[in-house]
């Protein structure tokens, strides 16, 4: 039977980018970036890395992409992404160059993005077999949740995993999992999909 949640201490490279939160808190903080129309919906990462690519080629700002859950794209579930196939993205190399100088650091890493959820909103259950298949993990690392009330939470084969700021988590997001924010102001987190047999202690 497959684990849900995998302990961080497994994976060396992503515990000591865990330890660096702060500095990736301050970067986020600083971000200022627009709401593109381009989203998530029914897409594999490489669709949406093209049609990204082909955005900026004709001279689009970088920003935020809405995710899917809605018609049009989900504007209360948004990322901004980051590095794809080991590769950063330069605009937001740009915008983040010491978080991008972390993730750098770090080999095997298919997908990182920060995702935003908004107040009160919520992902529906689903799941990723093509993570199992390709022998990836996810990683959530907390970079904004409520202080006070905080509700949002990672839920993964019926085990919950409660989102404060600050705290990393390792799951395997080709089991049913979902995602809530009953909390009055938004989670941020940095997410990973990231190859674990690259990064394991073992």
């Amino acid at each position: 039977m497959q684990p849900a949640f995998y302990p961080l201490s497994d994976f060396p490279a992503l515990a000591h980018l865990a330890s660096q939160c702060p500095l990736i808190q301050q970067e986020l903080l600083a971000l200022r970036a627009p709401l593109l129309d381009i989203d998530r919906t029914d897409k594999p990462h490489q669709a949406v890395h093209g049609e990204l690519t082909a955005h900026l080629q004709q001279g689009g700002a970088y920003g935020w992409l809405k995710g899917w859950g809605e018609a049009g794209g989900n504007r209360d579930w948004v990322q901004y992404p980051l590095v794809f196939q080991d590769c950063p993205i330069a605009p937001a190399q740009a915008a983040l160059p010491r978080t991008l100088a972390l993730l750098q650091a770090i080999p095997g890493l298919k997908v990182a993005a920060l995702a935003r959820l908004e107040p009160h909103a919520w992902l529906s259950t689903h799941r990723h077999p093509e993570v199992h298949e390709e022998g990836l993990l996810q990683m959530h690392l907390t970079l904004s949740a409520a202080s006070e009330r905080n509700y949002a939470y990672l839920n993964v084969a019926g085990e919950f995993h409660r989102h404060d700021s600050g705290a990393a988590v390792v799951f395997d997001g080709s089991l049913d999992h979902f995602v809530v924010n009953a909390s009055d102001e938004p989670r941020t987190i940095l997410y990973l999909e990231f190859a674990r047999a690259r990064l394991s202690a073992a």
